[in-house]
């Protein structure tokens, strides 16, 4: 039985395109790629509660035509908050907002209305999954060792937290931003000089784990595929220059892996933890669509037909049912 799965991400996503690929060398799959951000000016999102409507339900796929949604067996809901590519003759900003609003919300309606396959991930539980406050409680409750954490733009709080901890603290964003890249930091005085600066908006400090060995879990269903990634750097994302491995983990900490997937209500995740200098993995986040193809590169972990392999089960098992 020919099982039919949806990417839907923004165009050129590598991640994206590299798992179609892999999936189309598949005889029994069909795939469809869904450019999120291609949807205005694309006739393609229709959706109608006339049933015998010749087309009732469809959103536009970019290869393969207007794709009904009923017969899709699996979404990958991969990245899709960018904002709509204009034609150039729309300028003014309330047209600009209308349209991404209104595309991004009959998206949603639509797929929400009529698909009844198996979201990676589900667009409502991603919503609670992406808050780290809402990660780490989900984390300590299944059992992992979380560093001490203060979410605050109270400078009293603030100061008193960093000052029980001798200012060994982390910096990091609650949220950010996608306009530029917002890195871990190590708290410096420059950070708490400024009351003012610090009651803008809320920040995450926390207790500075020290060590050199990071561990990206990357959570595919129930099977789990760990990287060692070590680095004298706080954030390595910094520097990728740095060796990469195939990691081991313990039975032990995959299943507070999958305790944690399955609280926050995800099919997948990747998951950033800190080994202690006794080798105890520390929570640190998750991100519900992580990127992982550098992973595969850097370490020789071949992810692509694991994570591809992932996708197929799930298919199979909509397609049976």
């Amino acid at each position: 039985m020919q099982k039919h799965i949806a990417i839907i991400t923004f165009e050129h996503d590598m991640h994206g395109l590299a798992i179609k690929k892999a999936l189309e060398s598949r005889d029994d799959v069909t795939c469809y790629m869904i450019e999120a951000d291609k949807l205005c000016d694309s006739a393609g999102l229709n959706w109608s509660n006339i049933n015998n409507l010749e087309k009732r339900s469809t959103i536009p796929s970019k290869d393969l035509g207007l794709q009904e949604v009923s017969n899709l067996d699996v979404i990958w809901w991969r990245r899709t908050n960018f904002p709509q590519q204009m034609p150039p003759h729309i300028t003014d900003s309330i047209y600009i907002d209308v349209i991404n609003n209104d595309c991004s919300t009959t998206l949603l309606g639509i797929l929400f209305n009529e698909f009844s396959g198996s979201w990676v991930n589900d667009p409502t539980k991603i919503l609670l999954a992406d808050n780290k406050l809402i990660q780490l409680r989900a984390a300590q409750s299944a059992g992992f060792q979380i560093p001490q954490t203060l979410v605050s733009q109270n400078p009293t709080q603030i100061k008193q937290f960093c000052e029980k901890l001798e200012n060994n603290v982390i910096v990091k964003p609650v949220k950010g931003t996608r306009q530029v890249s917002l890195f871990t930091k190590m708290l410096t005085e420059e950070h708490l000089a400024s009351d003012a600066s610090l009651r803008l908006c809320p920040a995450i400090y926390q207790e500075y784990i020290p060590g050199h060995q990071h561990v990206r879990a990357h959570c595919f269903g129930d099977n789990i595929y760990a990287v060692l990634i070590e680095s004298e750097e706080l954030d390595w994302r910094q520097n990728l220059d740095i060796p990469f491995s195939f990691f081991d983990l313990e039975e032990s900490v995959k299943i507070c892996l999958r305790k944690v997937l399955k609280t926050l209500g995800l099919k997948m995740g990747i998951v950033d933890l800190k080994l202690t200098e006794g080798k105890n993995p520390v929570w640190l986040e998750i991100n519900q669509q992580g990127q992982f193809l550098f992973c595969e590169g850097l370490s020789g972990l071949d992810l692509t037909s694991a994570f591809v392999e992932f996708l197929y089960q799930e298919a199979k098992q909509v397609s049976r049912g």
